[in-house]
């Protein structure tokens, strides 16, 4: 039995929809962040003398590594020894699915974090979401919705089978908690592959004005998020999946949803619908 579980990044897309899970759970959470309030635990990735504090007592982990950052491993390495000398358990590790494409390759920081873990001693499962369906209302991709009516990508008419990070919560909920998960790769999507075209139509119904996809070379987009203080060598990182995309590999559909957690994955039509409010203007 899981008792206590901390869970870093717990203001972030997963982290903020894991806690309450866990705490309806009966479970006892550590909601880290940089930002302490009432609630929450300090804990920073730049200052490790916030994790010794953050982990003592906890008997699994739910990481998020460091917020745009390519190779998260000078962090993550020393942080997994000290959680297995703390007496941790299990960790939950949220990854991506861009690991899987050939254009990232092993020698991405993704796929190193993700050998740290599988090399920890510790009880591990690795997520590998999708394209986030929050990216749309909550992230990167909503500045051009509010200003422009647009969504810039450099995908082409590549599909991704975006996935809910209600849903990523869900499955890491379940990992944290039951067993039969300790060793898995789990690749987590939503019940359909949608092209950014297909999703902006989609948009433009909740929102209830029209609402594009423009697609643009990858140099341009990269520019775009350098512009918005994306460091280049992460924003590399993300063109590089949004060309994968482009040539057809983000498309893949899995259960994994409903096979860990219970429950079928949110189709990209309902998550817009809840999420109409945040495409409106003032």
């Amino acid at each position: 039995m899981t008792d206590t579980v901390l869970v870093i990044g717990a203001t972030g897309k997963t982290g903020r929809r894991l806690v309450p899970r866990l705490r309806a759970l009966g479970v006892d959470v550590r909601a880290g962040s940089r930002r302490p309030a009432e609630g929450r635990t300090l804990f920073d990735w730049d200052r490790p003398d916030t994790h010794g504090p953050a982990l003592a007592g906890a008997d699994a982990v739910y990481l998020v590594g460091p917020e745009l950052v390519e190779d998260p491993t000078a962090a993550v390495g020393p942080f997994l020894e000290r959680s297995e000398r703390a007496g941790v358990g299990r960790v939950v590790v949220l990854s991506s699915m861009g690991v899987e494409f050939p254009n990232e390759g092993p020698g991405s920081g993704r796929h190193k974090m993700e050998q740290q873990v599988k090399a920890s001693g510790l009880e591990w499962t690795i997520l590998r979401p999708g394209g986030f369906n929050q990216n749309f209302s909550e992230d990167f991709l909503l500045p051009g919705i509010l200003q422009a009516d647009t969504i810039a990508t450099a995908t082409g008419d590549g599909a991704v089978a975006f996935v809910d990070a209600d849903d990523i919560a869900a499955v890491a909920a379940a990992a944290l908690t039951e067993g039969g998960h300790a060793g898995a790769t789990y690749t987590v999507t939503g019940p359909e592959a949608l092209t950014f075209a297909e999703a902006a139509s989609v948009i433009s119904d909740a929102a209830g004005r029209t609402i594009t996809h423009r697609s643009v070379p990858s140099e341009e987009f990269a520019q775009a998020l350098q512009a918005g203080g994306v460091p280049a060598d992460y924003a590399a990182v993300v063109v590089g999946n949004q060309e994968a995309i482009r040539d057809g590999l983000g498309a893949r559909v899995t259960d994994v949803v409903e096979r860990v957690s219970g429950r079928p994955a949110t189709p990209f039509a309902d998550y817009a619908a809840r999420a109409a409010g945040a495409w409106s203007r003032p």
